[in-house]
């Protein structure tokens, strides 16, 4: 009986381990939990990832970008909160563009320094082929 209860609880440490794993993508939790770091809204962190995305997704190859909006499963939001937001204001993005696009959602030039490579290191964890192919397509 004893040798048993401890085969089950065995196997159960994978599933409970599983569950600290990453997920493979930068979901709500890492960019609310980079949005603390940095002293910023959940939403300024969102459409700061979306302002990055919409740059990405004009500069790549569509199937590059694809490849992105899968480790960032939101990125189709993200970009539609940056763009209700104003970031770039009728201005098409651009890598140039993107300090202006984080000054218009309200970080500061300190918290955007910080926030570009913190996003970039989120996705070359989730896939380190996509994070490089992200944070080339934002210079």
């Amino acid at each position: 009986m004893n040798r048993r209860l401890l085969l089950t609880v065995l196997a159960m440490i994978p599933l409970a381990l599983s569950g600290c794993a990453s997920t493979g993508s930068v979901d709500d939790t890492k960019i609310g939990q980079l949005a603390s770091s940095l002293g910023l809204t959940s939403e300024q962190a969102q459409a700061g990832v979306g302002a990055m995305l919409k740059v990405s997704q004009l500069r790549i190859e569509p199937a590059e970008y694809a490849k992105i909006a899968k480790v960032i499963p939101r990125a189709d939001e993200y970009i539609a909160l940056a763009s209700r937001l104003d970031a770039f204001q009728g201005a098409t993005p651009s890598a140039a563009g993107l300090s202006s696009a984080f000054g218009k959602l309200g970080l500061s030039p300190e918290q955007a320094t910080k926030f570009v490579p913190a996003v970039t290191d989120y996705v070359s964890r989730a896939d380190p082929g996509v994070g490089m192919v992200f944070a080339s397509s934002l210079k």
